[in-house]
């Protein structure tokens, strides 16, 4: 079965986004942020869980840098969202520079590898 990039799940108190497959370039990073984007839009939803967990990240760290860079060009109501964002561990080193850059341009994004965690502080945030 061939999954989308991103599949959704409007929750009670926050809209969760499961990722899927490979990202092997930053214009497959901007089509899945793109797809996000518009799910958060039609659901109002402020708050998401992001779990890419199931997917396989083969780009450049530096790819951070550029995907927070669309964000602030295409995407600039992202900022009123909270992002809770789960990843596997050997993608530490990425998300974590994408939490960073994204805080530094004033997205409210927060990385973790538990998505028991990454839940409990979303529904902590007002």
């Amino acid at each position: 079965m061939n999954l989308p990039p991103v599949t959704f799940e409007l929750r009670e108190q926050y809209l969760l986004v499961t990722g899927h497959g490979t990202r092997n370039s930053l214009t497959g990073m901007v089509d899945s942020a793109t797809l996000i984007m518009k799910m958060a839009r039609e659901s109002g939803s402020r708050k998401m869980l992001v779990d890419f967990r199931q997917i396989q990240i083969n780009v450049r760290i530096t790819e951070a840098f550029n995907i927070v860079k669309t964000y602030e060009k295409k995407m600039p109501d992202l900022r009123t969202v909270l992002v809770a964002a789960v990843f596997e561990s050997q993608h530490r080193a990425f998300a974590s520079y994408w939490q960073e850059v994204s805080s530094k341009r004033g997205f409210t994004i927060k990385v973790f590898e538990d998505f028991g965690e990454a839940e409990k502080w979303l529904l902590k945030q007002d």
